[in-house]
């Protein structure tokens, strides 16, 4: 058992509004394609108005490497966790010493010692700190490391995780490649970094939060392993994704949260909350048909898609925030987060308010 004590996001420093993304992928891919004007609606169909990039519009005009790119990555990552961090522990007064173990979640750079090592040695935290880097989860990757936090705290009660999700998508974006998946990736996918912290029962910070993480379901659905993912390419990584994702998420989701809730007794007509990672606008709306429910009910997770796109495994925590901040929740109230990412995967996340 663990709570979700507090959230922090990072203040991205580029902002565009997504008119202005359009103007610049059109001109950017006019030269390569000829439907380009046709490719590019999809920017329209979005629902996304802002996002945030890590870096200014100019410096994709040009060709990088992937030396030049993940070096970005490592740079970016460690400002924005930082960011994230000091604002998650801004919000409860919280101290460094208060979690003795980092999860640092990405899948859009490379860096060893991992960003995770980084980071102990800019806050000079405890040198006996445990990490665990989990990479290659994409969009998954939020809620993935939730669930790792929540066996880490049932098993040391005593214990706090720092759960930490960074992603700089916009580094897998390529002015040579005219591809389908890769205007998609322009038009979807943002930089963020966010984490939350989760203190077992027995820890001192336990009782001051609300959000009590029950019990989580990772799932592998076999078959489908070029679903969504990376394709590794001499100037980095290249967006992989398919078509079928709507479909696969109209066929399995509902199964899936299932199979949790009848572990726990519990109802689909249960649950009252719902944070889910909106992978964008077609899947978002497939959730909420799949369930049954009317359309427009995941308010966080449409709300964060128009405000900051698609930030990959750091989405989930930005909506998890929202739901958090917002706090129109009573007691007792049961809540599900859920993410999919490659593999293709799902992890599911019970909650119950406390």
């Amino acid at each position: 058992m663990g709570k979700i004590v507090s959230v922090g996001v990072a203040d991205v420093p580029y902002k565009f509004h997504q008119d202005e993304v359009k103007v610049f992928a059109s001109q950017f891919f006019s030269r390569g394609r000829d439907d380009i004007g046709r490719m590019i609606n999809v920017f329209d169909n979005s629902m996304i108005e802002t996002r945030h990039f890590a870096l200014p519009k100019e410096w994709f005009y040009k060709s990088h490497g992937f030396v030049e790119r993940n070096e970005e990555y490592v740079k970016n990552a460690c400002s924005l966790s930082t960011q994230a961090i000091q604002n998650c522990m801004y919000k409860i007064d919280a101290k460094l010493s208060d979690f003795d173990h980092i999860i640092f979640v990405s899948s859009t750079g490379v860096a060893t010692p991992t960003i995770d090592a980084l980071l102990v040695n800019e806050f000079k935290l405890d040198p006996h700190i445990k990490r665990t880097p989990i990479w290659g989860l994409g969009c998954a990757g939020g809620a993935v490391g939730l669930s790792r936090a929540l066996e880490y705290t049932h098993a040391f009660p005593r214990s706090a995780v720092l759960v930490i999700a960074l992603e700089i998508c916009s580094l897998a974006f390529h002015e040579n490649d005219y591809s389908k998946s890769n205007i998609i990736a322009i038009s979807l996918f943002s930089d963020g970094g966010a984490c939350a912290l989760v203190a077992g029962r027995e820890h001192r910070l336990f009782n001051s939060a609300s959000v009590n993480l029950i019990d989580s379901l990772s799932t592998i659905y076999y078959d489908s392993l070029d679903v969504m993912g990376w394709e590794v390419v001499d100037n980095g990584f290249k967006a992989i994704f398919s078509k079928d994702i709507p479909m696969i998420v109209r066929k399995y989701v509902r199964p899936n949260i299932e199979e949790l809730l009848d572990k726990h007794k519990i109802k689909l007509s249960d649950i009252k909350h719902y944070v889910v990672h909106p992978g964008g606008l077609k899947v978002i709306s497939e959730y909420e048909e799949a369930l049954g429910l009317p359309n427009g009910t995941f308010t966080y997770s449409r709300r964060v898609l128009s405000e900051h796109g698609n930030m990959s495994s750091a989405t989930i925590l930005y909506v998890l925030n929202e739901f958090i901040e917002d706090g129109k929740y009573e007691k007792g109230d049961y809540g599900l987060m859920s993410a999919l990412g490659p593999g293709f995967s799902s992890e599911l996340v019970l909650f119950k308010v406390t």
